[in-house]
C-alpha cells in the first residue's frame, strides 16, 4: 500500500488543448507538481499530450494508455495522476491498464490528489469527516458504475440477477453513510453558527480572508489577528477555519477575522459542498478580503477562479476587497493599472511578510464596515 512506500514515484499525465498557450500549459503543470510535492511524492514524469478532446474510454486513449502503463514499469512509477476530474469509468479503465504492467500501481485523479492532500493535513474531528464526506462522494460514483457492469455480466438481459440486488444494496449503503457523516457535521457546525449569531447580536462584524491556496492568507491572518497560525510553502495547509479578533480604532470596536480553505482550479463540487461547515464563517461575513499573489504569472487566472468560487457560493455582491499581496515584486505603473482595472474592489497593495501597506489596509476595512 502506498502508505508505506517512503517518497512515492508519481507520473502525470495531463491533456492539453491545441489552442492553448505554453504559459499556461507550463503552469497546469507547475500546480499539479507542486500538490504531488505538497502530498510528500516525486515527480518522476510529467507528460503532456494535445488532443482536441479527451477519450470517452481512457481518456488519454487506449494506446497512449498501454505505452505510459510500459513506462510507468520501467521508472517504477507508484501513483499515475490524471491532472483532470475524469469519469469513474475512465479511471477504472487505466487502472485496469496499468495494473497489467505494474501490480499495487494506483492511478488518481486529480480530486483523488487533493482528497489524499487533505487527509494528511486534516488535524481536527471535523476536517476529518469533511474529508471522509468529500471521497465517499467521489468514490460513490466509481462504485455504483464498477458495479453496474458487473450486474450486467451476472445477469442475462431481461432477468433480475445477484449482481442487481447488490448494485442496490451498494447505493442504499453509499446514502447512509453520507447522512451518518453529514448528521455529524451538522452538530459540529452547531457551535459555529452559535458563535456567529452571538457575534451578530453585540454588533460585532466578521471579515473573512478568501483566496487561491499559497497566496498568502494565513500570513495575512497572523499578522492582522495577532496569531500564530501554522504557514507553509504549501497548498492547503489550513483545512480549518481560524478565528482571531483585530481593533479597528476608527470605530472604536473589535471585528472577528476568519481564514479558511484556500480554492484552487477545478476545485470539484463535492469538495467545496463537504467543506460547506468550515465555509459558514465566509458565507455570512461582513467583509471579504480577496488576498491575491501578485508576483505569480497566472494571477488573473487565478482571481477569476476565486471570484467563479465566490459567485457559486452566492457571495458575488458581498463587499470585498482586493489584496495584492507581495507588494516588493509590484512596479509603479503595474500598481497604477490594478488601482484602475479593480477600483471597484478597493485594491490595497501590501506585503504580509514585512506589514508594508497593513495600517493602509486596516483603514480601508474600517471604511467598508461603516
Amino acid at each position: 500500500m502506498l502508505s508505506f512506500i517512503t517518497n512515492p514515484q508519481f507520473m502525470i499525465v495531463s491533456l492539453v488543448p491545441h489552442d492553448e498557450d505554453r504559459a499556461t500549459t507550463r503552469a497546469h503543470a507547475d500546480e499539479v507538481e507542486s500538490l504531488v510535492k505538497t502530498f510528500g511524492g516525486i515527480v518522476r514524469a510529467n507528460i503532456s499530450q494535445n488532443a482536441a478532446r479527451a477519450d470517452g474510454a481512457t481518456y488519454i486513449g487506449t494506446g497512449k494508455a498501454y505505452q505510459l502503463a510500459d513506462q510507468a514499469a520501467v521508472e517504477e512509477i507508484n501513483v499515475v495522476v490524471v491532472n483532470d476530474n475524469i469519469k469513474s469509468s475512465q479511471l477504472y479503465a487505466l487502472t485496469s491498464i496499468f495494473e497489467q504492467k505494474t501490480s499495487n500501481i494506483q492511478v488518481w485523479d486529480r480530486t483523488d490528489l487533493i482528497l489524499h492532500i487533505f487527509e494528511k493535513h486534516a488535524t481536527t474531528a471535523e476536517a476529518k469527516l469533511q474529508i471522509q464526506l468529500a471521497t465517499i462522494r467521489h468514490k460513490g460514483p466509481e462504485a455504483r458504475e464498477i458495479n453496474l457492469s458487473l450486474s450486467k455480466q451476472g445477469a442475462g438481459v431481461g432477468s433480475r440477477g445477484q449482481g442487481e440486488t447488490n448494485t442496490v444494496l451498494l447505493r442504499r449503503m453509499w446514502k447512509d453513510e453520507i447522512r451518518s457523516i453529514q448528521r455529524q457535521l451538522e452538530k459540529m457546525s452547531s457551535n459555529r453558527i452559535q458563535q456567529m449569531e452571538h457575534r451578530r447580536r453585540i454588533g460585532l462584524p466578521t471579515i473573512s480572508i478568501v483566496g487561491y491556496t499559497n497566496a498568502g492568507k494565513s500570513t495575512l491572518f497572523n499578522v492582522l489577528s495577532k496569531k500564530n497560525v501554522k504557514v507553509e510553502n504549501a497548498l492547503f495547509v489550513t483545512l480549518d477555519s481560524s478565528v482571531g479578533k483585530l481593533y479597528l480604532p476608527t470605530l472604536g470596536r473589535e471585528a472577528f477575522i476568519t481564514d479558511t480553505i484556500g480554492f484552487i482550479q477545478n476545485l470539484p463540487t463535492e469538495l467545496i459542498d463537504a467543506f460547506t461547515s468550515t465555509l459558514l464563517e465566509t458565507v455570512n461575513a461582513d467583509l471579504l478580503l480577496h488576498v491575491i499573489d501578485i508576483s505569480d504569472s497566472q494571477m488573473m487566472d487565478k482571481i477569476a477562479v476565486v471570484e467563479n468560487i465566490l459567485t457559486n457560493l452566492k457571495l458575488q455582491t458581498k463587499k470585498q476587497i482586493f489584496v495584492f499581496n507581495k507588494v516588493d515584486a509590484l512596479s509603479d505603473v503595474k500598481s497604477r493599472e490594478l488601482q484602475e482595472q479593480f477600483a471597484l474592489f478597493h485594491p490595497q497593495f501590501i506585503s504580509a511578510k514585512t506589514g508594508d501597506g497593513i495600517p493602509e489596509l486596516v483603514e480601508t476595512m474600517q471604511k467598508a464596515l461603516v
